[in-house]
């Protein structure tokens, strides 16, 4: 007979972590869209840089797509979001040195869809459907 209380206890707290690791989700979603200007981003200075930057949504600028990239200039054969932001605001490894000019100066950088997965729908509802460029 002590099963039966024992079997039914675990059934509702299983079901009531559920339900609170669901609304911890909503909740998380929720507070993020109020404090959309701490949201982080990642960025690199290229679209196919292996190094990642972290920059906050508000440091953002001048979001558009484009095809050609910051620092060294390189055209890709498709459109990626860029975006200006000053290079002291960009938190860890980007390709940037600071040799052309004293800090801090305005940067092209590359956001990439697999590195904000979660804000992508925000990044698309500002630039826009992707546009395609005339290479000639």
């Amino acid at each position: 007979m002590f099963w039966i209380p024992a079997k039914i206890f675990w059934f509702v707290a299983r079901l009531l972590i559920a339900v609170l690791f669901g609304l911890g989700g909503l909740f998380f979603r929720w507070a993020m869209a109020g404090k959309s200007g701490r949201m982080i981003v990642y960025v690199r200075r290229d679209w196919n840089d292996r190094r990642v930057g972290k920059v906050r949504w508000s440091d953002l600028g001048n979001l558009r797509w484009d095809t050609v990239s910051g620092g060294t200039q390189i055209e890709s054969r498709k459109p990626f979001v860029y975006a200006h932001v000053w290079c002291n605001r960009v938190q860890g490894d980007i390709a940037h040195s600071c040799l052309h000019g004293p800090a801090p100066h305005n940067i092209k950088i590359c956001l990439i869809q697999n590195d904000n997965k979660m804000f992508w729908n925000r990044i698309i509802k500002i630039v826009g459907p992707e546009k395609f460029f005339d290479k000639r």
